[in-house]
């Protein structure tokens, strides 16, 4: 990158010189800051408006010399250190920086106005680019905090119902939000040439082939291609999505400024800031949680850091792109081993009749270093399930070991089928076979708390593959439309009519409102007898099993 040495001409002044001087020259000039040098040109060090008030008050006049109001502490860099070094440097506290060489002359200085754009933050255009749950949830943020957001998405489905005001999935929030913000300054659009800002989002899936575990990056390269399509001089990309550690370098910016035919660093600005809240708490989130940003170089990552504390308190500079791609996978990696811990361990206390649930909880009890997960079904969602593979890819391609991330992956997704096994001999022990049985599944989206709507990956769908030859199965989830229900193969009913005739009903999610149910009247309504699995553990087996002609099944527990 160009090193690029501003000449300080303008702005020396000599030790000698007088205050009114100083004061005439710092009036000329826009960087207000004066580099004072001695004989030779040597550094003495610099003088601002402030100095020199300071020094007034203290009782010195325009017509003393500037050499006792001097900063002689300032901070400067040597002609050899580097361009990033300087803008390591450079910042709105620190916004001139002499530059001097071996022999301590000034030749240059560095200027924080000249490498970050002159802007207000808040007077950028916002185009975030894929209006799932990632994008939209952030449109919706950004445009409650005073921006004018353009969200752009190909599907025009999905930009008709949006500028209709109707939420495509159930958020906390989200709903209102775009009751009010719609139409006024949030808009949504599937034409590019009607999206152009001045800083874009990219928040487009990447999902797994799971022919091959490897993740597709035909919607990012689209993407990638687009932004470059509309870019001007001047404007930031910023990465969203979850990305291999390196493309955002080796495919999406070589994209970019081939179409856009400009430099990155000189002409536009780039950064990696990962998504890294919980779907149904995530407008939030967005408000809440530290946001992680790794920039191209320092003015790309001062920039992003900008549009990024204007709605959350606490920015984090990871120092590069890669940094942040490997953050987001460490996130969701983590939490999917840490499931799998605990799974891994659920035939264990099965075969020796104890709770594991019950075990968990004694063993996290009172003991901070302690945050073991409780047994589950097995772990759906949109990141969890593909991360790990994202992340093996990327060690597999230096040809390190990835066992420990598809061993964890590997127990998750067993869950599905241990509710069917564990399904199939309760209703053998009920004498009851299970393609005739009326089955009812309580939770549908791939989580119940925070409760969402999002049924990707979702165990229960999973559980549903076992069950094609079952002729009825009925579904009920809290929030989810009957008429999704439906197209996912459900019988739509609602929770009475869930156990009402049941040969089996199994709850496949956790929300907090399950807790409440009067589970022994539930309980009674079922075609006893019956069988009723508790994957979450959410009920003590001791009340179920009190119920004649229950037959109960957990998670870790029986």
């Amino acid at each position: 990158m160009k090193n690029p040495i501003r000449n300080a001409c303008h702005l020396l002044i000599s030790e000698d010189a007088l205050i009114i001087d100083a004061l005439i020259m710092l009036e000329d000039t826009q960087e207000q800051l004066l580099i004072c040098v001695g004989e030779g040109c040597k550094l003495v060090g610099v003088l601002s408006d402030g100095d020199i008030r300071r020094s007034l008050i203290d009782g010195r006049s325009i017509k003393d010399p500037v050499n006792k109001s001097v900063r002689r502490d300032c901070v400067f860099i040597s002609s050899q250190a580097t361009f990033q070094e300087a803008l390591e440097l450079v910042s709105e506290r620190i916004h001139l920086l002499p530059v001097v060489n071996h022999d301590h002359r000034v030749v240059g200085y560095y200027s924080y106005k000249q490498h970050v754009p002159a802007r207000n933050v808040k007077t950028n255009n916002v185009t975030i680019v894929g209006m799932g749950y990632v994008g939209l949830t952030l449109a919706v943020c950004l445009s409650s905090h005073g921006y004018k957001v353009i969200g752009y998405d190909v599907s025009e489905k999905l930009v008709d119902k949006l500028n209709c005001k109707q939420s495509p999935f159930f958020e906390v929030g989200l709903q209102t939000q775009l009751d009010s913000l719609v139409g006024q300054n949030l808009i949504f659009t599937t034409s590019m040439d009607q999206a152009k800002g001045n800083i874009y989002i990219i928040t487009v899936g990447t999902p797994i082939d799971f022919n091959n575990k490897a993740p597709r990056m035909d919607s990012i390269i689209k993407a990638s291609e687009a932004v470059g399509g509309i870019l001007k001089k001047q404007d930031a990309v910023v990465m969203r999505s979850t990305l291999p550690v390196g493309c955002s370098r080796k495919i999406v910016l070589p994209i970019l400024e081939k179409v856009a035919g400009f430099k990155c660093g000189s002409d536009f600005f780039f950064a990696f800031a990962p998504e890294r809240t919980a779907e149904g708490r995530a407008l939030l989130e967005l408000r809440l949680n530290p946001q992680i940003i790794g920039g191209y170089d320092a003015v790309s990552t001062e920039i992003i850091a900008q549009l990024f504390n204007t709605i959350t308190p606490s920015v984090v500079d990871i120092g590069s792109l890669e940094a942040a791609e490997l953050c987001k996978l460490i996130d969701n990696c983590f939490r999917d081993h840490l499931f799998s811990f605990t799974n891994q361990l659920v035939p264990l206390t099965e075969k020796l009749d104890l709770n594991l649930s019950k075990i968990v909880d004694a063993v996290n009890f009172g003991y901070d270093r302690n945050n073991i997960r409780k047994p589950s079904p097995g772990v759906g969602g949109p990141c969890l399930t593909k991360d790990p593979y994202i992340l093996a890819s990327v060690l597999q391609e230096f040809n390190l070991d990835s066992t420990l991330l598809l061993a964890s992956r590997k127990v998750n997704e067993s869950g599905p089928e241990h509710v069917f096994k564990k399904l199939v001999s309760l209703l053998a022990t009920a004498g009851k076979d299970i393609s005739s049985a009326i089955i009812s599944i309580v939770g549908i989206a791939f989580k119940g708390e925070p409760e969402t709507s999002d049924v990707r990956n979702s165990m229960s769908l999973k559980l549903l593959e076992f069950l094609k030859e079952c002729t009825n199965v009925r579904g009920y989830d809290l929030v989810m439309e009957d008429k999704l229900l439906a197209q996912l193969g459900f019988q739509p009913v609602g929770l009475e009519e869930a156990f009402d005739g049941a040969d089996a009903v199994v709850v496949m999610n956790n929300h907090r409102s399950y807790a409440n149910w009067n589970i022994q009247k539930l309980l009674t309504l079922m075609n006893s007898p019956a069988a009723f699995i508790d994957t979450w553990n959410i009920f003590d087996p001791f009340d179920i099993k009190t119920v004649r002609g229950i037959l109960y099944g957990g998670v870790g527990n029986d």
